[in-house]
């Protein structure tokens, strides 16, 4: 019988890579993966060892001979035990780097010397900008330092417009580190800071700002400079949507790009365009070669002028992963074609991932490398899924040329389809959502990056060399800008993205990536072979990897029903956002505020969601119609989330109900005005209790007073316990409602804390055990009281904040709870009676 020959081509790179990737996997499943550093280091040093041994003891044999054939298979065996080996290190090296960061860390007021090194979004919406620190005072200590500091000036400061890299200051401010996410399922925004190597942020106060006389041993921070003086032509030659989009595509900063222009190219899927990606770097090499070509350069002064030009770009912003994954890319590519040999993008994407991964094993957990490196994968096993147009359309003239671009687009829009598969899980992870726009947007959209790009460059040029013909290049940067912006508004308008609520599982996203692996592992072995079996296996591998990539994320299986009760008080800031968890129901009351730069539904509430399992609210209560309420809720709505939504019916005209009607339409519910008091009987028996909001109260004393006291109070039983879910009532609301009210074991304090509520007779007749305040760090209007938080705590309540805890979560037991938050993840039991509370160990907290 012969034997059945291989369909499936790994490069040596990808080999190795995979071999690295499989060993980390293993060490990040451990229980402790850092513990296991020192044991892979060893093993590793031991089996590669073995594996050379054995090469050397093999190479005096004759091939054919039986002892060769097993000393060749022991060197096999041992070199791949020995790679998964040095992976685990690599994994246990990764695990060790990412230490915990705190939440909610104490701001410590400091004076600092230093100089700035990169001044870009000095002029943004809120200012920043990154200094090199020298001198460090705390208090009357001082220490020198070298470290580099995120400087941030208020929404209310004057930007820093005096700004310039090299110049050296003095200032004070509130220094804070790298810190965790406050809320489950949020991204840590320390672990940006720590990818960019920097120490922490500085709220400056502008007024002790001093520049200082330049230390002699000072350099010149080039890349610093030329940034610099690149955003300031951009921003003195483009409007302003076009300078902050070219600033972002070609800087990497997207601190002047409006939060509706991201959200429409991460709902239309190009979101990839707004940061520096495989194919900004592309472009750019693309289009020095081409200009090389285009002036007859020889061959290896043009390759070094291309490759200076790449690898100067990738450094200028920052050697993002992607960019340097395509630079690598593009580097091995090129090189060989020059020395006649040829490196296959498939090898290239190994080898890029090879050495990524070997410099910083921490790499892995950045979203930017997950997306550039799944994205080319996809891209690597389209070349087997073939679209053909018949051979007998198009024959001659015009009708060649339409046949031609017809292949053009089907072949671009093949790639774009491949590229998504590969992104698909990672970005329903990162975004909750499958960007089904995508598919059609970037067949226009990359073609418009490539013009925008080659725009870009001519202004520049004409910036600098030929200052009078500057403004006329700008027409053209403009108008591609402009145009990329407008589709790409229009296109995700019309074509919105399919929500996918739950969070697919970590297995049927590696088994989508992998399946891709091997579809362009059979592409690579078709190229070779150049058989119509071969290509057929790929083309049936290519359709398998694109059809499982995209259904993973809309057919995720539904684990067992959590029986338990538990609520959860989201970190919203200013704000509310109360989920509880009953058996058979979640309920939700309110969702946070939203503004113009943050919506704490989509931040915030949706992440702790996704996070929880919880696909469906099945009540939803407005407590009152105030911003910090009801802010989240048209992205919750609009998600999907919210079959029903219960609220006092006030302000019935407001712009606000437009988008929470509409998304409550798309699930056929609506909104429903509780006037009157209202029981409901929760799926598992639980009891919710809302007190209507006609309360016969004379008029507040302002508006916002009168609104307050109309609050929808809910009153949830569940887990052997009472909630008390108060809105924002004030006294005048709490004395009215203090007849109907009893004993609530667990208490959302009302109107975050302030001095307007809680007095002695409500907290006296509600008597909690566990009082929540939700409100902002150093929020404007001085929330909690402190009298007021004194008087829960003279009851014997355990007081519990998220300005200063982050999210707080309970889950009921008998006779008590079990409360953990963020900054505390410790579990402490409160009990129901009067005795102290008690922590796991037994003794007082």
């Amino acid at each position: 019988m012969r034997p059945i020959p291989a369909s499936f081509c790994v490069p040596a790179p990808v080999s190795l890579w995979l071999c690295l990737l499989l060993g980390h996997a293993l060490a990040a499943s451990a229980p402790i993966p850092a513990a296991v550093e020192e044991p892979s280091r060893f093993a590793a040093f031991l089996l590669a060892t073995a594996s050379l041994g054995a090469a050397c003891a093999g190479s005096r044999y004759n091939a054919r001979v039986l002892a060769a054939v097993w000393l060749r298979r022991l060197e096999i065996v041992t070199g791949i035990a020995a790679l998964i080996a040095a992976g685990g290190t690599l994994g246990a090296e990764a695990d060790r780097m990412a230490a915990p960061l705190p939440v909610h860390p104490r701001a410590v007021r400091i004076e600092i010397e230093g100089r700035v090194l990169d001044s870009v979004a000095a002029d943004a919406p809120q200012p920043t900008m990154v200094l090199e620190a020298t001198l460090v005072r705390v208090g009357r200590a001082s220490s020198p330092c070298k470290s580099m500091l995120l400087l941030r000036w208020g929404e209310d400061g004057f930007a820093p417009a005096w700004a310039t890299p090299g110049l050296s200051v003095r200032l004070e401010g509130e220094y804070r580190p790298p810190e965790d996410a406050r809320n489950p399922g949020s991204a840590a925004p320390g672990r940006w800071l720590e990818r960019l190597h920097i120490a922490g942020t500085v709220d400056v106060d502008p007024a002790t700002v001093t520049v200082l006389a330049d230390p002699p041993d000072s350099g010149i921070p080039w890349s610093g400079l030329l940034r610099h003086r690149l955003a300031g032509i951009f921003s003195r030659d483009l409007c302003p949507p076009v300078a902050a989009l070219a600033r972002g595509m070609a800087l990497g900063d997207r601190s002047g790009i409006a939060p509706s222009i991201r959200d429409a190219f991460r709902d239309g899927g190009t979101i990839h365009i707004l940061s520096i990606s495989g194919l900004h770097v592309c472009v750019l090499a693309g289009i020095v070669a081409t200009v090389a070509v285009a002036v007859r350069l020889q061959a290896t002064p043009a390759l070094w002028i291309e490759l200076i030009s790449l690898w100067g770009y990738v450094l200028l912003v920052g050697a993002p992963a992607s960019a340097v994954r395509s630079a690598i890319l593009w580097t091995a590519i090129r090189a060989a074609r020059m020395r006649g040999s040829a490196i296959r993008p498939f090898a290239g994407w190994g080898l890029a991932g090879l050495l990524l991964h070997l410099g910083n094993p921490d790499v892995l957990a950045d979203p930017g490398f997950q997306l550039s490196f799944a994205a080319v994968l996809g891209l690597s096993a389209s070349g087997g899924f073939r679209l053909a147009i018949p051979e007998g359309f198009g024959g001659r003239g015009s009708l060649r040329r339409v046949r031609g671009a017809m292949e053009w687009l089907l072949s671009l829009a093949r790639q774009s389809a491949f590229a998504e598969a590969g992104t698909l899980g990672i970005q329903v992870l990162q975004f909750g959502a499958v960007p089904v726009a995508g598919l059609v947007l970037n067949l226009a959209v990359i073609p418009l990056c490539g013009a925008f790009m080659a725009a870009l460059l001519l202004h520049l040029g004409c910036a600098f060399l030929i200052p009078p013909l500057g403004q006329v290049a700008a027409g053209s940067v403009e108008a591609s800008g402009l145009l990329m912006l407008w589709l790409t508004a229009r296109v995700a308008a019309v074509i919105p993205p399919l929500p996918a609520r739950a969070l697919p599982p970590p297995a049927a996203i590696a088994a989508s990536l992998l399946a891709l692996l091997l579809a362009a592992a059979a592409w690579e072995h078709a190229r070779v072979e150049r058989r119509p079996r071969d290509r057929r296996t790929a083309q049936w591998c290519a359709l398998f990897a694109l059809v499982l990539a995209w259904t993973v994320p809309f057919a995720v299986g539904r684990g067992p029903e959590r029986r338990e009760a538990w609520m959860l008080v989201i970190d919203v800031g200013q704000g509310d956002a109360v989920v509880a968890h009953a058996p058979g129901a979640a309920i939700l009351v309110d969702a946070g505020p939203s503004t113009e730069s943050r919506d704490e539904g989509r931040l915030a509430v949706e992440p702790a969601l996704r996070a929880e399992g919880i696909t469906r609210i099945h009540t939803a209560i407005l407590s009152h119609a105030h911003r910090d309420h009801y802010g989240g809720l048209a992205w919750l709505a609009g998600r999907g989330y919210l079959r029903s939504l219960c609220e006092n019916g006030r302000d019935p005209g407001g712009a606000w109900r437009g988008a929470i009607q509409l998304g409550l339409a798309r699930a056929g519910g609506a909104p429903v005005a509780i006037r009157a008091d209202t029981s409901f009987v929760l799926e598992g028996g639980s009891r919710l209790r809302i007190l209507g909001a006609d309360r016969g109260l004379p008029a507040g004393r302002s508006a916002n007073a009168e609104e307050n006291n109309r609050s929808l109070v809910a009153f949830l039983e569940m887990g052997g316990a009472e909630i008390c879910l108060s809105g924002d009532v004030e006294r005048e609301a709490e004395a009215s409602l203090r007849w109907k009210i009893g004993i609530a074991q667990v208490m959302k304090v009302p109107h975050h804390g302030s001095k307007t509520s809680s007095d002695s007779a409500w907290v006296a007749a509600t008597r909690p055990r566990i009082a929540l305040i939700s409100c902002g760090e150093r929020n404007r209007f001085g929330h909690p009281d402190r009298a007021t938080v004194g008087r829960y705590l003279l009851r014997g309540a355990r007081v519990f904040r998220t300005d200063q805890e982050g999210a707080i979560r309970l889950t009921f037991a008998p006779h008590g709870a079990w409360v953990s938050t963020r900054a505390h993840p410790a579990p402490e039991f409160v009990r129901w009676d009067t005795n102290p509370a008690l922590t796991p160990s037994g003794q007082s907290p």
